[in-house]
């Protein structure tokens, strides 16, 4: 069994000599000097270029050949990135000390640091800086007391395809997430259909409710953004009570979220409130289930790899343009039929469990961990 010993990123990379590209290594710089060298923002995606491409050799600019970056803002990523390149103000080089170039693969490395326990806890609101960064743990196999290059060579072969299923399983969530099941109108089952615009009104989140805010403002009442799972705080005012359908306008736009009840939504979430004349004729659940699928289909943005780094939008101008017909089964007598919407919710409800379940097993196995044991004595 292969020796693995602990070290901190400290010892093998040259932080003092990992510096990249000032503030005026702008946009606008790039476009005036363009030329065959992709410049690498703060995104998730290790190929995308997205500040460009400029030129080389020019005065002033830090250009890299063969190294990890590291995001600094914004997205948190690290990428083993090849060939020639330079990078923006948010993104560094990790560079590697000399005397320990011959004897780190730097494939093995990047996926050492992934598998680092402090990497997890890094996000957009807690960034790492090199201060950080200096004392990240890391595991290195070693032989004969010096770092085993063959070995990391290995271990960096199996733990790609790990990635790569891990991938290909992440792509299987997402695809499952936007999977559009339509349960078909029975026959014999009267409908009306109306349209959504008549039947709600948007009112969209309060965007004074800013961090600084919630900051001063600490309390009892769930405060909720663009996350359709948790709310981002907790505050001392509400301005909703009782059970609401809400739906997220930016990040994962348009997926819906039925919230019960004393609570307040930020500018990225909008809540619906049921016109008076529709009150008691519209089921909340049956109404989500009908109108998640046409937000998602109709979001507008970007949408990364395997549904990763989603950056889609939803407002409530979007929505009314498209006209939504909202089908309401009625009763013999012509009457909004209750019970049948309750009956399809529910329907729509055993299969949102089915899929929920599937993306729990298929998450369970991607979170299967493959970091190597420390036998160091």
């Amino acid at each position: 069994m292969p020796k693995i010993i602990e070290r901190k990123l400290g010892d093998i990379i040259n932080f003092e000599g990992s510096r990249t590209n000032n503030s005026q290594f702008t946009k606008t710089f790039i476009n005036n000097h363009k030329g065959d060298v992709p410049v690498y923002g703060a995104s998730l995606e290790e190929n995308e270029v997205s500040y460009g491409y400029v030129a080389d050799n020019l005065p002033g600019i830090k250009y890299f050949n063969d190294c990890l970056t590291w995001n600094i803002d914004g997205s948190i990523g690290i990428f083993y990135r090849k060939g020639h390149f330079t990078l923006s103000e948010k993104v560094i080089p990790l560079v590697l000390f000399d005397e320990v170039r011959p004897f780190i693969d730097l494939d093995y490395l990047k996926f050492a640091i992934i598998f680092s326990p402090e990497f997890s806890s890094f996000s957009f609101s807690r960034k790492a800086g090199k201060g950080k960064l200096k004392n990240l743990r890391i595991l290195i196999p070693i032989k004969n007391n010096a770092y085993d290059l063959e070995e990391q060579k290995r271990l960096a072969g199996i733990y790609s395809e790990i990635e790569n299923q891990r991938q290909r399983l992440l792509n299987k969530v997402y695809e499952i997430q936007e999977l559009l099941i339509h349960i078909d109108r029975e026959d014999g089952i009267r409908y009306e259909n109306i349209s959504l615009n008549d039947i709600i009104i948007h009112n969209n989140g309060n965007a004074a409710y800013t961090k600084t805010w919630c900051q001063n403002h600490k309390g009892n009442y769930p405060l909720y953004s663009a996350n359709n799972n948790e709310p981002i705080a907790f505050i001392d005012n509400f301005d909703y009570e009782g059970e609401y359908l809400t739906y997220s306008k930016n990040g994962c736009a348009g997926y819906i979220t039925i919230i019960d009840g004393c609570f307040s939504v930020n500018g990225d979430r909008c809540v619906i409130t049921i016109n008076d004349k529709y009150k008691d004729a519209i089921n909340l659940l049956y109404l989500k289930y009908y109108l998640e699928p046409l937000f998602r289909k109709n979001k507008k943005g970007r949408l990364g790899a395997f549904g990763k780094n989603e950056f889609t939008k939803l407002n409530s101008t979007m929505i009314k343009n498209l006209n939504i017909q909202i089908p309401i089964p009625l009763t013999n007598d012509g009457s909004y039929d209750m019970k049948k919407q309750n009956e399809i919710a529910e329907r729509y409800k055993q299969i949102a469990e089915i899929k929920q379940g599937l993306i729990d097993k298929i998450q369970s196995l991607i979170s299967i961990s493959v970091i190597p044991e420390t036998t160091e004595e």
